[in-house]
């Protein structure tokens, strides 16, 4: 992924929405994989190979989070933001309720 290959100063908003968005989600077939795990986790039946899938999909998921948070940084300093105030402009939230 990295993101700060991607990135440059010439990179224009648009594609770093996109990006952002990308980003903000596991596809779509990991992330019911994931919530089927995560469930298995909670009732503690995950087999010792489901426990490496669902570590896996939480690793892959931290690293778009990462990702996510590099091409917001980017897009903020675009607007002559910070961080938050780029968040807010788009009205995000934290990563708490993403996955």
């Amino acid at each position: 992924m990295l993101t700060e290959e991607k990135i440059s100063d010439l990179t224009a908003e648009p594609i770093l929405l996109v990006m952002i968005e990308e980003y903000s989600h596991l596809p779509e077939k990991k992330h019911e994989r994931y919530w089927e795990l995560r469930s298995k986790r909670e009732e503690k039946s995950l087999t010792e190979a489901e426990s490496k899938e669902y570590e896996s999909l939480i690793q892959e998921w931290e690293a778009r989070n990462v990702e996510r948070v590099r091409a917001l940084i980017a897009l903020a300093k675009k607007r002559g933001t910070n961080l938050r105030g780029v968040m807010k402009q788009l009205g995000l939230k934290g990563t708490e309720n993403v996955l």
